[in-house]
């Protein structure tokens, strides 16, 4: 399936935030909106993309580089975002994806989105009453108009900017595209052409209610995309990442898992050659003291969404884990743990979690011991741990370091 993306504005009501860029490069998250679009579009496997440009052409080009193709509307100044996608007639061959470079959202709802059949339309029923809205009206799950002039009362929702055509579909929005155009409406939205096709063909409505998503056009957006989509999307990214992995190399990391086990008991257990190792405060968290058969041992409580920071001397590192069991919660818990080095993310866990009766904090429960080794290289190195995702609401960190090598 192919994916239109709609990038030629000039964004002149975030000039504030952007200086006077494209608002398809403002930085969310450490990257530029546009490239967490494209991220979402290769992760579903859609593609080619064309991405159509106007205003700061080149600075897109650049961060667009070989992900997607470019088409250049040289009269974004004095037409629309519909002009824009008529330029792209003879690129588009049949089902695709519409989206604006100004939506910023969860890649769930792209997964919600292609799973529907036919030609669909994301929208949000908890969001309708703004003027700069395009509001969207329904009978029963059928589009039957939109626009921001739709009167709230009437209204189900706002629309997203995020569109999905079958091959009927694809057909009927070029060609009214194209008739629009040659009607002189230039400086028509795409939204106009949308509310005309709606007439012609089924158009369903996908509620995303709950999910999390920003249309940018204000600073007021920008920064409710930073501060409340972006952490929902962030560990969604680490969830995926970590399965991706878990499954496509599960047996490899098996594998290696041995190996590296029968090292680190060679080198930890077996007579010259071993290493002693010290743990090393951490802040961000409190200390606490777990008692076990052989003696106490110093870990931090680190709540969920709380980092935790070491400064580790040296090449490695181990990272120790425990979660805390919630009261009257199942004996087995997933949790999703975060690791930067250097302030680069290095690592992510989905591990799981049983009970150790051997190791007691309190009345807490506690969960076995996880690790994670680390290969840092020489010099001083900045460690950080998070708790990304769980079914707890907490865990217990510690990070070793080695401490002398006897020869």
């Amino acid at each position: 399936m192919q994916a239109v993306i709609l990038a030629a504005g000039m964004g002149s009501r975030l000039n504030s935030m952007t200086g006077g860029g494209s608002k398809a490069l403002v930085d969310i998250g450490g990257r530029p909106l546009l490239l967490h679009t494209l991220e979402a579009l290769a992760d579903h496997g859609i593609g080619p993309v064309l991405v159509i440009v106007g205003h700061e052409a080149q600075a897109l080009q650049e961060v667009i580089g070989d992900r997607a193709e470019v088409l250049l509307n040289e009269r974004f100044a004095e037409t629309n975002s519909l002009y824009s996608l008529w330029l792209g007639r003879d690129w588009i061959k049949g089902p695709f994806v519409l989206l604006n470079c100004d939506l910023f959202f969860d890649p769930q709802i792209l997964d919600d989105l292609l799973e529907q059949s036919g030609n669909v339309l994301a929208y949000d029923s908890t969001s309708s009453r703004g003027r700069e809205q395009t509001k969207v009206a329904l009978k029963e799950r059928r589009v039957v108009d939109l626009g921001k002039d739709l009167p709230s009362n009437s209204a189900r929702g706002e629309s997203l900017g995020m569109m999905k055509f079958d091959a009927e579909g694809s057909r009927a929005m070029v060609g009214t595209a194209k008739h629009l155009i040659e009607a002189g409406q230039e400086n028509a939205w795409v939204i106009e052409a949308t509310r005309s096709v709606c007439k012609e063909i089924t158009l369903y409505g996908l509620n995303i209610a709950g999910k999390a998503w920003a249309e940018i056009d204000f600073p007021y957006d920008l920064d409710v995309a930073r501060r409340e989509v972006w952490p929902v999307i962030w560990r969604g990214r680490w969830r995926k990442q970590v399965y991706w992995k878990r499954t496509r190399w599960a047996a490899i990391g098996a594998a290696v898992a041995a190996v590296a086990l029968l090292g680190w008991f060679a080198s930890t257990q077996l007579g010259p050659g071993s290493v002693n190792w010290e743990t090393v405060e951490l802040g961000g968290a409190e200390m606490v003291r777990v008692v076990r058969a052989d003696g106490e041992q110093r870990w931090w409580n680190a709540p969920i969404d709380v980092p935790v920071t070491a400064t580790v001397d040296g090449a490695e590192a181990d990272v120790q884990l425990r979660m805390v069991h919630p009261d009257g919660g199942p004996d087995s818990l997933r949790f999703v743990v975060a690791i930067t080095v250097d302030g680069h993310p290095t690592d992510w866990r989905a591990l799981t979690s049983l009970p150790d009766t051997s190791a007691h904090l309190g009345t807490l429960r506690l969960g076995d011991r996880d690790r994670v080794r680390l290969d840092l290289g020489p010099g001083r190195h900045t460690v950080v741990v998070m708790l990304a995702e769980a079914h707890g609401q907490r865990m217990l960190v510690r990070v070793r370091q080695p401490l002398v090598r006897e020869d």
